[in-house]
């Protein structure tokens, strides 16, 4: 199965591509969401609840994808600004691994920020904690993703998600499958 990575900065729309991806992806092949937020959120309550250390990061989030990618679902990760070392992991261990890399400008980032607060106002949540751009500017961009969205312009959220939904062989061999389908009750007249 496959495992599709989203990286980019904090802010640049992973999660919300992600959730876009899984709905156009689930109708045709099981699919397990990991963001990185998400997970975080559920490593330290559980760290929390046994009084245990934790680890948390890029790391961890690798790991899952490979152990729920080995019993057959599609995995996409939200994740911020992976290190390049999690990635190159991520490449050699992590079977059908895709990359996209969300870039987006400071100011971008820091649009979106101003308009989560005020979401989060109203409805507090885990992902309300937002990490200072600032310190994300000297992150490198990862080395060759297979897909680089501009999120500065973004497409429309349900062509970012279809474009994205093509590197996975499974949504492609589904949809092909659909198509075919379709074409046959076309030439019947059915």
């Amino acid at each position: 199965m496959s495992v599709v990575w989203l990286n980019g900065p904090v802010g640049a729309g992973k999660s919300t591509l992600a959730h876009a991806v899984r709905a156009l992806v689930h109708p045709v092949a099981a699919v397990a969401l990991l963001d990185e937020d998400v997970v975080g959120q559920a490593v330290a309550d559980a760290t929390e609840s046994s009084g245990a250390g934790s680890d948390g990061g890029i790391a961890q989030l690798g790991g899952l994808a490979r152990v729920l990618s080995q019993q057959g679902l599609v995995v996409i990760v939200a994740a911020s600004d992976s290190p390049a070392p999690g990635l190159a992991w991520n490449r050699a261990n992590l079977p059908g691994y895709r990359e996209v890399y969300l870039r987006a400008s400071f100011e971008t980032i820091k649009h979106r920020a101003r308009r989560r607060r005020s979401i989060d106002a109203v409805a507090p949540s885990a992902h309300a904690v937002f990490r200072p751009a600032i310190a994300m500017m000297d992150i490198a961009p990862p080395t060759d993703p297979e897909l680089t969205l501009d999120m500065d312009n973004p497409e429309p959220p349900e062509l970012l998600a279809f474009r994205v939904a093509v590197l996975i062989p499974e949504f492609v061999v589904a949809a092909a499958g659909a198509a075919a389908v379709g074409e046959r009750r076309f030439r019947r007249g059915a």
